[in-house]
């Protein structure tokens, strides 16, 4: 039987695309925080163990939470880059519940529509190397050149949309982001930080509905397709 997971939530962003005047977490969705629908994904379901959500540090919206008090969220500081607040998490989860090589997933506060069937098909992939959701390119991908200009068309099938949950053992996600850190390297997801190190994660399907909210845009299509849900 797949071991409960914890999931970490990066939640100490401000969103500074969607222009909301405050992190887009908090923007409303359907009657719920962004927030507080990524989290409700993984309340008090059989593959997950606990949720640690990274806040930034002057948080003032997090009381507001319908689950502040739940007993399976716990909250922990967050840093200044994604990466940072992953890795805090990932220490909060070591120094809190012992976890060191037992796999973590982690998943985009922004992204409520993660269904349970990505949900599950995440958790039981047993891959060594880890492994993301993602989704494979559809339309024709282009490649600039530095002034804008069209410099090339790549091969579609080569290509995958990274998503999350993604899951990798908790103490080399904690190493790899580290050594990303020393070396200054940006990563903007937790498999560029291991495929720092050489590993070769496996690519799971993952849904074309599970968006990230980004833009205005974003918000509006996350409203239609919970209507459509319900």
């Amino acid at each position: 039987m797949t071991q409960a997971l914890w999931v970490i939530i990066p939640a100490a962003g401000v969103g500074q695309r969607m222009n909301a005047g405050f992190p887009k977490q908090y923007l409303s969705l359907a009657g719920d925080t962004i927030l507080d629908r990524t989290i409700s994904i993984f309340i008090d379901h059989p593959m997950i163990a606990g949720i640690a959500v990274g806040l930034g540090a002057e948080d003032g919206y997090w009381p507001d939470s319908k689950w502040r008090n739940h007993k399976q969220v716990a909250v922990f500081v967050g840093g200044s880059t994604r990466s940072d607040t992953v890795r805090n998490g990932l220490q909060f989860l070591h120094e809190q519940q012992q976890i060191g090589c037992q796999s973590v997933l982690v998943h985009d506060a922004a992204r409520p529509l993660l269904t349970a069937t990505g949900l599950a098909r995440i958790v039981e992939n047993n891959h060594p190397q880890g492994a993301i959701l993602a989704i494979p390119a559809r339309d024709t991908v282009k490649c600039q050149t530095d002034t804008g200009k069209v410099k090339g068309t790549l091969d579609r099938n080569h290509i995958w949309l990274a998503q999350t949950p993604q899951k990798f053992p908790a103490d080399v996600l904690y190493e790899a982001l580290k050594k990303a850190d020393q070396q200054a390297l940006a990563v903007t997801d937790e498999c560029s930080a291991m495929e720092l190190i050489g590993w070769h994660p496996d690519l799971v399907v993952g849904e074309s509905s599970n968006i990230k909210v980004t833009l205005p845009e974003d918000l509006l299509i996350a409203e239609a397709l919970i209507s459509q849900r319900h």
